[in-house]
Parts: C-alpha cells; structure tokens; sequence
C-alpha cells in the first residue's frame, strides 16, 4: 500500500516539475529570482532535478543502469524540446548553451545517482 502512495506521489512530482520546466520555458518573461546565480548553473540544477525525479521512477522498474540512461535521456531531450519551442515565442531565444548546461546537469545526476544507489558489500569473513 506505501509503496503504491509513494510511486504515485513520484508520477504526480515528475508531471509537475516537467510542466513548471515548460511553463518557464516559454513564458515570454520569466519570473525573477532572488537568488543570483548564472542562467547556466539554473539549466544544470533544473534537469539535474528532473533527471533525479525520472529516476526515482523508473528505478523500481528497469534497474539503476537502465533507469539512470534512461532518465538521462529523457531529460536531454525534454530539454531539447522546451528550447525548440522557444523558437515559436518571439521574446524569447533558443540557447545552445542552455542546452548544453540542461545535459550537463542531466549527466551529473545521473552519473551520481547510479552510484549512490548502488548495492552495499556487507560484511562477510575475512
């Protein structure tokens, strides 16, 4: 039963944080900030979340290395997409860089949650 909340909690999260990437993303002006730190370091941290939250997903389902490809995938190319779609939108523009800091983002959480979830040696005789 708890584990059925929780992975429901994660597919709501996931929805909402994909839909809050996408609303920032196209919104012609984008809410400022208090905290001042450089538009690219703000793509990193932002897919580096989404990539944790794609995981946390599929982790249950098609193991750490699969779910961590996966999610890193997943991430890049949604990133890619919501910077297609600020083509559309003449106040804003369409940034390689941004697109580059989403995927480094991405890969570093990836990379870090493959290791953080990997299995424990326990202790054995020796």
């Amino acid at each position: 039963m708890r584990a059925g909340r929780v992975r429901r909690f994660v597919i709501v999260a996931n929805l909402v944080y994909a839909a809050s990437l996408l609303f920032l993303g196209i919104v012609p002006d984008v809410p400022a900030v208090a905290v001042d730190i450089p538009d690219y370091v703000a793509h990193g941290i932002a897919y580096a979340a989404h990539t944790a939250l794609m995981f946390a997903l599929l982790l249950p389902s098609i193991g750490r290395g699969n779910a961590a490809v996966l999610a890193f995938v997943g991430a890049v190319i949604y990133g890619g997409l919501v910077e297609a779609l600020q083509f559309l939108q003449p106040a804003r523009t369409v940034e390689i860089r941004d697109i580059l800091a989403n995927s480094v983002g991405a890969g570093m959480a990836a990379i870090v949650l493959y290791f953080v979830t990997a299995p424990r040696p326990t202790g054995g005789s020796g």
